[in-house]
């Protein structure tokens, strides 16, 4: 039993690897708003600052960043200039999770006219981040752009650091799974 329990797990991780590993990003983009989830480097930040400034959005909420950070530094680690944030850049410091990305960025389209978002988070993140980001987008077109991470799911096997990092995003990703199955 335990055997076939763990057959079952490592075919599910690989389903989820090969998952990440085919994510693409659509060339170019477009969409009425972008959202930024913070953490795994200002990469997500500097991606989604891009597209905004590339037009393919009209505003970008950058969820979840924390008490501590000022748009300065924003500015210095992520790019954009301050008119950029004066006008279209809303910065979200309620989300500690995921799940509170979600809700975040929920209340923020709630008070908008948006019937699309893109969705700028890691490659890794973004199989978990589509199962939160259901409720409270139900009439919102939601376009994923997986930002590449320092993990590396064509080659996980090949580096501890990728392999330990996908199989807990991995058991994240399934506990999700299972939490919004059954409740």
């Amino acid at each position: 039993m335990i055997a076939f329990t763990a057959v079952i797990a490592f075919a599910d991780f690989h389903r989820f690897v090969n998952r990440v590993a085919a994510l693409e990003t659509e060339t170019p983009p477009s969409a009425d708003a972008i959202v930024a989830l913070t953490g795994g480097s200002g990469l997500r930040i500097e991606a989604a600052i891009d597209l905004l400034e590339s037009g393919a959005g009209h505003r970008l909420l950058v969820s979840g960043v924390n008490e501590s950070v000022d748009i300065d530094t924003l500015i210095r680690s992520a790019g954009g200039s301050q008119a950029l944030y004066d006008c279209c850049i809303d910065i979200g410091r309620q989300a500690r999770s995921t799940e509170g990305n979600a809700l975040e960025t929920a209340d923020w389209l709630a008070g908008h006219d948006y019937n699309s978002l893109i969705i700028v988070t890691s490659d890794y993140h973004m199989p978990r981040t589509l199962l939160w980001f259901t409720e409270g987008f139900e009439e919102v077109e939601l376009i994923p752009y997986p930002i590449q991470s320092n993990l590396q799911p064509r080659s996980w096997w090949r580096s501890w650091r990728s392999f330990r990092g996908l199989v807990l995003e991995w058991l994240k990703y399934r506990v999700t799974a299972i939490m919004k199955a059954f409740f």
